[in-house]
């Protein structure tokens, strides 16, 4: 049976700024970066994009205006960076202004931009200091917004029998502790952990990259963070009046990661393409959730994931090794949810367990709400189930020993549409189909695919 609201939760469909908005720089001081990582990065920048003008520039770099232009003048001082004149001026136009004259590197420029890509691939926008990052994940810890009821119940709304769990999610999300979260698979258990943050009602700034003992860090990710607008640089030459566009005003992080888990993507590290150090996949989820899913599938031991994450659950921080062997410590301030379909008692140590805030355990549906998740995934895929068809599903389960998991509506409709769209018939699932369809998504065994 699908939820129904108690009441209307705080901020509904409305995600607002949990902390006040980064200020924007108004020299370069303020930026809180050596000046000589700023060069680098315009000088590879002009490398990138040549002929650029002071807009441009500024919309790559992500900083106001004057101070791309203090940081041309010294390198004009250095002869690394030479002027050109727009080759078409507007008799109505200042040729004189900024944003007709663009730069492009000289002899020596290009060599320097060539050292600097050597030492750091990184090009966009201008990094963020370490202690101003942390400022921020501080200042938008989850645990500082309770969630209550109704805004639990909102956000699992689409989840069928979440109501029998929000008595237990609702407190665990405000603990900000850890969480196990076992049972079947296909019982909805990673379903479930990446919609919970959808309760908080409140964005997040995330940078595009931190500056840290002497690296650039790259941390928003396209694939794992999602703005709450169309957030780009600003297009114009001023920023008053605007947020620093050195970060990027996004939902909170729902990062996922399964049986690919590897001990290297949890500390800085590159791509094999390039040399751009890219942030831990905990560090991107800052201020968010973190799932490890299938835990007990990973090509290294269980103990191993698990040693890694004491401190850091402890002591709401952790360590991170650069590439130039220095350590950094980064607040470790996000939801951090293990998934298993294995026996947690057989996988995990019990002095681990115990430090878990919130051990859930997740069930099969009952019949009443398998039977309404049915009528529901049939209506959205334009199928018709005859009532014939539910009484050979029930028969199905029966003789087979399998639980009403959610995921198997979706699938068996799914292989039952493929079915009738290749015998070209009337888009109604039948006993025949029905059975057709479980035949070949269960194995000999009775064992089937389906999400956790």
């Amino acid at each position: 049976m699908s939820i129904q609201l108690a009441q209307e939760p705080r901020h509904r469909n409305i995600l607002t700024p949990q902390a006040n908005a980064p200020v924007v720089p108004t020299s370069l001081d303020s930026l809180h970066i050596p000046v000589v990582v700023l060069e680098n990065l315009l000088l590879k920048q002009l490398s990138a994009f040549p002929k650029s003008d002071v807009l441009q520039l500024s919309r790559l770099m992500a900083i106001s205006s004057h101070l791309v232009e203090d940081l041309i003048a010294m390198l004009r001082k250095k002869s690394l960076v030479e002027v050109f004149q727009a080759e078409t001026v507007s008799y109505y136009t200042n040729s004189n202004s900024p944003g007709h004259v663009r730069y492009g590197l000289s002899e020596n420029g290009a060599a320097q931009a060539e050292v600097a890509f050597r030492k750091d691939s990184y090009i966009g926008p201008t990094p963020v200091s370490l202690d101003e990052y942390n400022r921020m994940v501080e200042a938008q810890d989850v645990r500082a917004n309770i969630v209550t009821r109704p805004d639990v119940t909102y956000a699992l709304r689409d989840v069928f029998g979440a109501e029998r769990m929000i008595s237990v999610l609702g407190p665990a999300i405000n603990s900000g502790r850890a969480l196990l979260l076992y049972g079947d698979a296909g019982t909805g258990k990673t379903y479930v952990a990446t919609r919970l943050l959808n309760s908080l009602n409140t964005s997040v700034y995330i940078p595009y990259a931190v500056y840290a003992a002497g690296n650039v860090i790259k941390v928003f990710s396209k694939q794992h963070h999602k703005p709450v607008t169309n957030d780009v640089p600003n297009q114009g030459i001023s920023y008053k009046d605007q947020y620093d566009k050195r970060w990027v005003l996004s939902e909170r992080p729902s990062i996922q990661v399964g049986g690919e888990l590897t001990m290297e993507m949890l500390e800085v590290n590159h791509s094999e393409h390039n040399r751009v150090w890219m942030a831990p996949l905990q560090m991107m989820a800052n201020n968010g959730i973190f799932v490890i899913d299938d835990l007990g599938r990973q090509p290294m031991p269980v103990d191993a994931i698990l040693n890694r994450w004491i401190v850091p659950m402890e002591y709401f921080y952790d360590y991170l090794s650069l590439p130039n062997g220095q350590q950094i410590t980064i607040p470790f301030i996000l939801t951090l949810a293990f998934s298993t379909n294995l026996d947690p008692e057989k996988i995990s140590d019990p002095a681990f367990l115990r430090r878990l805030g919130y051990k859930i355990q997740f069930h099969p549906l009952e019949r009443s709400e398998y039977h309404a998740l049915w009528e529901e995934m049939a209506s959205s895929k334009k199928v018709t189930v005859q009532a014939s068809s539910f009484d050979a599903l029930y028969d199905l389960h029966r003789r087979n020993s399998i639980g009403f998991y959610p995921c198997l509506p979706k699938d068996l409709i799914g292989i039952s549409r493929d079915i009738i769209a290749f015998e070209d018939i009337e888009p109604v699932v039948t006993p025949e189909i029905l059975e057709r369809a479980w035949e070949v998504y269960f194995t000999a065994d009775g064992n089937g695919g389906g999400a956790r």
